[in-house]
């Protein structure tokens, strides 16, 4: 048997196999046997008939049809095992020609991502920590006041003020379409505003103030360009607020929050604990934005080939990960479907430029954390486990440790990996080696994994992109005729194979 393979885009590697006469006619023998097993051959019991009048009988292409199956799954495997080749996904056979010399035939095998890393230790990221003014502390402290606001009803009705509380029906429109789609029949559920400009945006703050209860409001608003929802950032985007009730705001006196925040010292030393936490934020802030800034750069300059097939998986995920949330919120995603009249499938579609972005970071962090070897030894695993086991209440640490030593280890692993990586991408970002001396507060409060009544892990930096395997004893052909699949087989995902990096 002769194997040629040919790399072609998106992690596609054909391979051409080219069969001996004597493979085809063992495969024709096993055939016959077969077909004469199956149909009565008159003249011949089941099972008896020789080869020649099977062949007679039934015709030479109804036989190679039998026989090409089997024969090209086994010669498929044998050619896999031969080049030491992974499939990543379910292959697909292209052409076929097993009725004269030279008998072969193509297949088209995704294979694991290819990702050639730039020189990712040459990039480099400024950190830049906003200032902390006297201004930012005071508005700190008014959102501190302002948490305990009591809410008193109006003694006679009047328009609503600035600092009211109104009780509101929103719809949110964009090009024409509502931003927030609700299954048919369902109520505009109600919530709350308050008059506050750093809370509204411009226009749809003047529109309200003023207004009474039981008025509906309805106005048309430019949104910023740097708007934090994408769907909206500087687009026209129209609100209709049925104003349903307006409540007075009432703020505690200043020499009272301490106690309201049960803060034991003055309010002068509230303040000054307020200021040190924003600079503490000011950092980690900071951090992310040289984090994701380092990363975006990192993978613009990575060179990858793909598979459909994973950005496909990613796709699923992301849409999985948001049926979630339309679950938890007690909608179901047919609900959602049905109200934007689309099918999954299109859904999928839609979003597989994001998926192919998050995917590649994915590879991309996962590359570095073995370039750097940022794997944990057993050492690292032990401890992390103990941190763990000891924040928890001491009748559950025996059968928690039992599950982090072996069902969650792969959660635990990961979860070190993870924090290892964000402060070396930090260190070589910032050249600031300080990061992998001494955590920074956001990592070193970071939940690792809650192990209770339901385990998870906690939200990771990497976002998590497996790689599957097929297992070369699983049959995993399917015939394409005209661009459609005929015959679709099983695929069997066993393992983890490595990225390829040539």
């Amino acid at each position: 048997m002769k194997v040629t393979t040919e790399k072609k885009p998106r992690s596609i590697l054909e391979l051409t196999i080219e069969l001996d006469k004597q493979q085809i006619e063992k495969a024709l023998d096993r055939a016959a046997r077969r077909m004469s097993q199956k149909y009565n051959i008159p003249g011949f019991r089941r099972g008896k008939a020789p080869r020649f009048i099977v062949e007679n009988y039934f015709g030479r292409e109804a036989l190679l049809e039998e026989a090409s199956d089997d024969l090209i799954q086994k010669a498929f495997q044998d050619a896999l095992k031969q080049e030491g080749i992974e499939p990543y996904a379910q292959a697909h056979l292209t052409d076929v020609n097993l009725t004269e010399a030279p008998y072969r035939f193509t297949v088209e095998v995704p294979v694991a991502p290819t990702v050639i890393l730039p020189d990712y230790r040459s990039i480099h990221v400024p950190l830049e920590i906003d200032e902390v003014t006297d201004e930012t502390v005071n508005r700190a402290m008014e959102i501190r006041r302002d948490r305990h606001a009591v809410l008193r009803a109006l003694d006679e009705p009047r328009p609503a003020q600035p600092g009211d509380q109104l009780t509101v029906r929103i719809e949110t429109f964009v090009d024409g379409n509502p931003l927030n789609p609700r299954a048919e029949g369902e109520d505009i559920p109600q919530s709350t505003l308050v008059l506050d400009p750093e809370r509204i945006v411009p226009g749809l703050y003047e529109a309200l103030v003023g207004v009474s209860p039981n008025t509906i409001v309805d106005v048309t608003v430019r949104m910023p360009d740097d708007h934090e929802n994408e769907q909206v950032r500087g687009k026209d985007v129209r609100f209709v607020v049925n104003v349903l009730d307006v409540q007075e705001r009432l703020l505690p006196e200043w020499d009272e929050l301490p106690a309201l925040e049960n803060f034991e010292g003055t309010l002068d030393e509230l303040r000054e604990q307020t200021r040190k936490e924003l600079i503490e934020s000011a950092r980690r802030n900071a951090e992310d934005k040289v984090f994701v800034e380092y990363v975006r750069q990192v993978v613009a300059a990575t060179t990858f080939d793909l598979p459909d097939a994973l950005i496909v998986r990613e796709a699923d995920r992301i849409l999985r990960e948001r049926e979630a949330e339309f679950e938890r919120y007690g909608v179901s995603p047919e609900q959602i479907y049905k109200a934007q009249g689309k099918k999954r499938d299109d859904l999928i579609e839609e979003l597989k430029p994001v998926a192919e972005e998050r995917a590649k970071r994915g590879l991309v962090l996962r590359e570095i954390a073995k370039a750097e070897g940022l794997a944990p030894d057993e050492a690292e695993i032990a401890r992390e486990v103990e941190d763990i086991v000891a924040s928890m209440e001491e009748e559950k640490r025996d059968s928690a440790r039992l599950l982090l030593d072996t069902e969650l280890r792969p959660l635990v692993v990961a979860g070190i990996v993870d924090r290892k990586l964000r402060r070396r991408i930090l260190v070589i970002a910032t050249g600031d080696p300080s990061f992998e001396q001494v955590a920074s507060p956001e990592v070193a409060s970071e939940p690792k994994v809650a192990v209770g009544d339901e385990v998870q892990m906690a939200d990771a930096h990497i976002d998590s992109t497996p790689v599957d395997d097929v297992s070369t004893e699983t049959p995993i052909v399917s015939r394409e005729e005209n661009g459609e699949s005929v015959k679709n087989q099983s695929v069997v995902d066993v393992a983890t194979p490595e990225t390829r990096t040539e």
